[in-house]
């Protein structure tokens, strides 16, 4: 397993990082422990592209963060990803936070960002009716957005494999490899060692502890946890844009959200903790959501809610991104800390590790055009947004698009099959391809005919068929067999 480069970690920031590394002729790994994509945080955060206006001028943040925004209103037709360019607004309630407003009205400009204005809180009240009357006034964002962030994820890596990148799902990185000068030789990992003369840290929560293998000690990353609450689709048209209170120091607040497939959001919130693993919701969070939802709208339907979730993003004390290439090893270099607004500055920093390899680690490796590379990339079809001619003409020309699998969601065993040939292995694959399993169900109706399909497609046993990889199984074993445990004997 010779690679010109490993990355660890395909969140949105490696796998940006692969698609525009696929630019040139090189061999790419991209390695992650988890079972299908997105996971961590690329999974569970508000789904934001970020105006730009709240990073401080002369950060790594406000250098990537209005960049990178342009590069997805660019991106979304290329790699064929649902981004909703509804703009967002950042409200006050008082003459205190009006100021702080201005003062992001300011530190936009400097940032490059277009189209900021702030408005009165009738004003807001007349384009999204269900806000708080006590608002006094907002700030504007037009070039803000909501992406579907499992598709743009999945889009990223799937255009870098077009390219000529590898992924190496359930791979996790052990430990750098070093030749008889101290610089970078590979990486080792569960499944063996990938040699290359360069490694990239993408690693998110664990990047601190990546970093730490190369001797780096310069940042700690602190795993902050924020709580959602995610609403059924109904309740689209409730809100239309995407609402911030005045951020404190512990980062933006509580937002409220419609999501790119229409769905009312609500979160997060930010409590540190130890565990860059723990994705549990609590009481106590749950209740900091809904008390900052019904601050900005009060009448958020909770009583709609559908799911709750957490993700766990990676802090760092400094507050910002966490990229250089080390002097010593050479051939390391870190895209570490990546948290809000990271997925929306993704492309921006994956641009700028390319010219960060040609500028400081020629020496290393030299990055020659690929002619052959191809910018495009088509999700799977949306049979959920089609009319019904697209739907019969689909299904006229296969079948399977027919047989209605997900409900909730209107997927069709086609884009099952689909999201199985593009690569997905488990429930929760297909869920982050096609959204099956996304609706108000939640999965109830279905799991088990997703289930069904990949072990016919897969050729393996449905009792062999897990959620998310590992020894998450939907089942125990036959209903009409013994279940043996761990032991080999019957169980009681």
């Amino acid at each position: 397993m010779n690679y010109d480069i490993v990355i660890i970690g395909s969140g949105i920031t490696g796998a940006s990082i692969a698609r525009e590394l696929s630019k040139y002729k090189l061999r790419i790994a991209v390695i992650d422990k988890a079972s299908e994509l997105p996971a961590g945080a690329s999974r569970a955060n508000s789904s934001m592209i970020h105006g730009g206006f709240d990073d401080k001028p002369g950060t790594m943040k406000s250098k990537f963060c209005v960049k990178g925004n342009r590069l997805w209103h660019k991106l979304k037709d290329i790699l064929d990803v649902h981004l909703d360019e509804c703009g967002s607004y950042v409200c006050a309630f008082n003459d205190e936070e009006v100021k702080h407003l201005e003062k992001l009205l300011e530190q936009g400009k400097a940032n490059g960002c277009e189209g900021l204005e702030i408005i009165s809180g009738d004003r807001l009240r007349e384009k999204e009716p269900n806000v708080s009357p006590d608002i006094v006034a907002a700030l504007w964002s037009p070039e803000a957005g909501i992406i579907n962030n499992f598709e743009a994820v999945n889009a990223m890596i799937e255009s870098a494999k077009i390219n000529g990148a590898e992924l190496f799902l359930e791979t996790q990185a052990a430990g750098l490899l070093l030749d008889d000068k101290g610089n970078i030789r590979g990486v080792s990992t569960t499944k063996g060692d990938f040699t290359a003369p360069i490694v990239i840290n993408a690693g998110g929560v664990h990047s601190g502890e990546i970093a730490s293998w190369a001797g780096d000690k310069s940042f700690r990353i602190i795993p902050t946890k924020g709580e959602y609450y995610l609403l059924d689709r109904t309740t689209q048209g409730f809100i239309h844009s995407f609402l911030f209170a005045c951020p404190s120091k512990a980062g933006k607040g509580i937002t409220v959200l419609q999501t790119a497939e229409g769905n009312l959001m609500s979160g997060p919130t930010a409590s540190e903790q130890e565990d860059p693993e723990d994705r549990s919701t609590t009481p106590e969070g749950l209740a900091e959501v809904l008390k900052g939802a019904r601050r900005l709208v009060p009448k958020f339907p909770v009583n709609m809610n559908i799911t709750t979730f957490a993700g766990v993003r990676a802090n760092t004390e400094s507050g910002d991104f966490e990229i250089s290439a080390l002097k010593s090893p050479r051939g390391f270099i870190n895209a570490a800390g990546i948290k809000s607004p990271g997925f929306t500055s993704a492309p921006a920093i994956a641009e700028y590790i390319a010219e960060l390899i040609k500028s400081e680690l020629a020496d290393r490796i030299t990055l020659s055009p690929n002619e052959k590379f191809i910018p495009e990339r088509r999700n799977i079809p949306r049979f959920l947004y089609m009319d019904m001619a697209e739907r019969k003409a689909l299904a006229e020309k296969d079948p399977s698009y027919a047989q209605i699998v997900c409900r909730c969601e209107t997927v069709t065993e086609g884009q099952v099959l689909e999201a199985i040939r593009r690569g997905a292995r488990t429930i929760t694959a297909v869920k982050m391809m096609t959204r099956a399993g996304t609706g108000r169900c939640q999965g109830g109706f279905c799991c088990p005919r997703v289930a069904e399909i990949l072990s016919r497609e897969l050729g393996i046993p449905l009792d062999e068929i897990t959620r998310h990889g590992g020894e998450s199984k939907l089942l125990a074993g036959k209903t009409k067999e013994p279940l043996l445990n761990r032991k080999g004997a019957v169980s009681e």
